[in-house]
């Protein structure tokens, strides 16, 4: 008799439990990022040293997004802009709200001018475009749209998007955010923090991108000391070769 009231006890006890342990875990954690580097099929990047440039590519790094991380952990940057599609999910059982995303940069300096390098064209969803210019001080975020055939990044609105917008997310709501950070005449690393507000209490969430950190480099003032373009359309004799309009 004992048994029988007492094991649903302990049931309910475990029940009870794991949901206090549940709602702590979110509370602890309520919003949950991930970022990733958006690579183009046609892309365009900066070298420091002419050494960065590989003399031989291997058989499976010869298409545009092996190519791309091969550029990369060579020291290699993003010419003039790098885009992310970063995912935000409020995991937690109350409303919660951002209120800003700013740029963290960890170093900054003078554009890569040793080489431009590109990859040319071979002829998503809903999400909303934050465009950051990472030449000022302390960048901030302007919603922008891609115009055009050529998907021309053009910012909307008279002032930044923070300045009289947030972003609110309901309980298990989640959504995507495309970030462009476009630099002129700087090169810099450099991340995202996330402010939110939630229950009366505010946190920044640092976005941690997978392969590492954004790098993005400007025009050099002088130029290129070399052009090359990957040519693909060779097929099997496909090399680095100089760009037609700079040949």
């Amino acid at each position: 008799m004992i048994e029988n009231i007492v094991a649903p006890l302990v049931v309910a006890a475990l029940v009870g439990l794991v949901v206090f342990i549940r709602r702590w875990l979110k509370r602890g954690n309520p919003l949950a990022v991930t970022g990733e580097i958006i690579v183009p099929k046609a892309w365009e990047v900066a070298l420091p040293t002419s050494e960065s440039l590989p003399a031989r590519i291997p058989e499976d790094k010869r298409t545009y997004w092996p190519m791309y991380w091969l550029l990369r952990k060579r020291g290699a940057a993003d010419f003039n802009a790098t885009s992310a599609k970063i995912l935000v999910e409020n995991r937690s059982e109350q409303p919660l709200t951002i209120t800003n995303i700013t740029v963290y940069k960890a170093q900054e300096g003078t554009p890569f001018s040793a080489a431009w390098v590109r990859y040319p064209p071979a002829g998503a969803a809903e999400a909303l475009v934050l465009d950051f210019l990472l030449d000022e001080d302390q960048p901030t975020a302007w919603s922008a749209t891609y115009e055009g055939s050529t998907e021309r990044l053009v910012r909307t609105g008279s002032r930044p998007y923070f300045d009289d917008h947030v972003i609110t997310l309901s309980p298990g709501e989640a959504q995507s955010l495309l970030i462009t950070g476009r630099a002129n005449s700087v090169r810099c690393s450099w991340s995202l923090n996330i402010e939110t507000s939630q229950a009366g209490k505010r946190r920044v969430v640092p976005v941690e991108p997978e392969g590492g950190a954004f790098v993005t480099s400007g025009t050099p003032a002088n130029g290129f000391d070399h052009r090359w373009e990957w040519s693909w359309y060779d097929g099997a004799a496909a090399r680095f070769v100089a760009p037609p309009e700079f040949d």
